[in-house]
């Protein structure tokens, strides 16, 4: 039962930033300078009409009044109907749905190297606390989190990909085509992760609990494992799951460096061509993601920690 108001609270949660960035979405629309028909038409630089002008006001819904068009615009954002894209006149919950797929794979890849440098970099900092292992991880720390995306990306490019010719530079296809931008999504904050596991650990290291279960005689593997790994990577799990969505709508530099077909370099264009509609949809799905995975880490959260089932 307890559980069921839980998911419920977090449903109720979706539903208001849901509500509030669709009506931010719509004011931001209205206060942006200048009449969207126009822009749209006057896209290429070529003349147009006052008529034409006027009836794709009409066509596009413009000429009601305010409050009609904020009745309109929350009905279709919890009907999912968001409009037509301009450019391609496919449904916008279609056209963001066929390029999901490929910004999840990126962001999972990406998922995973983070683990990987987070689990390795911080246990093996905390183990070996005060030692060469230890100054190189703060270094890699440093660096992960001083060097922008972008940057890593070009340098990875450079090496691996001009002068070595490992992997390719952009597109979807093999798995060797997801090397690149995986790591660049995931290393810089694997390695500020790894910093947070270690300071974690250490802390764990000096807690009487863990003083008692060396007395008893428990092996150090297990004790690390099972108890101290096990405490100290609780916190890391709210900070993963705030990760991945970041990683599924802050991917947009990465794809677009790499050619990625997912949503980040499709919203790029989208912003170039003056689409709308597209634009719009991007932001509520954004948001709506972003909210299901907060409440997924946070049920998650709340089966591993049975202080919040009390």
């Amino acid at each position: 039962m307890r559980l069921i108001y839980f998911l419920g609270d977090r449903f109720l949660q979706l539903l208001i930033v849901v509500f509030t960035v669709s009506t931010l979405t719509f004011l931001l629309l209205r206060l942006t300078p200048g009449d969207p028909a126009y822009i749209l038409l006057h896209a290429n630089d070529m003349p147009v009409s006052e008529t034409a002008i006027e009836a794709l006001r009409e066509e596009l819904g413009l000429t009601a009044p305010l409050w009609v068009q904020y009745g309109q615009w929350l009905m279709n954002v919890f009907t999912w109907q968001w409009g037509d894209s301009y450019v391609s006149n496919e449904p916008v919950v279609t056209e963001l749905l066929s390029r999901f797929p490929a910004t999840v794979e990126l962001a999972a890849a990406g998922l995973l190297v983070m683990l990987t440098v987070t689990v390795g970099l911080g246990v093996l900092t905390a183990v070996f606390s005060n030692g060469w292992m230890d100054r190189t991880g703060r270094v890699l720390a440093i660096i992960g989190a001083a060097v922008p995306s972008f940057w890593l990306a070009l340098l990875m490019i450079y090496f691996f990909s001009v002068k070595e010719g490992w992997f390719p530079t952009m597109g979807r296809g093999e798995w060797s085509h997801l090397v690149l931008p995986s790591l660049t999504l995931g290393l810089g904050i694997g390695a500020v992760y790894a910093r947070v596991l270690r300071k974690n650990m250490l802390e764990m290291f000096n807690q009487n609990f863990i003083k008692a279960s060396k007395a008893r005689g428990l092996s150090n593997g297990r004790i690390l494992v099972f108890q101290v790994f096990k405490h100290a990577s609780m916190p890391i799990v709210t900070m993963l799951g705030t990760s991945f969505a970041f990683m599924l709508g802050g991917s947009i530099i990465v794809e677009t460096i790499f050619a990625w077909p997912g949503l980040g370099s499709y919203i790029i264009q989208s912003i170039n061509a003056r689409d709308y509609p597209v634009i719009q949809g991007y932001v509520i799905f954004a948001s709506i993601v972003f909210v299901k995975i907060h409440i997924l880490v946070d049920v998650i959260f709340y089966m591993i920690d049975p202080r919040l089932r009390r």
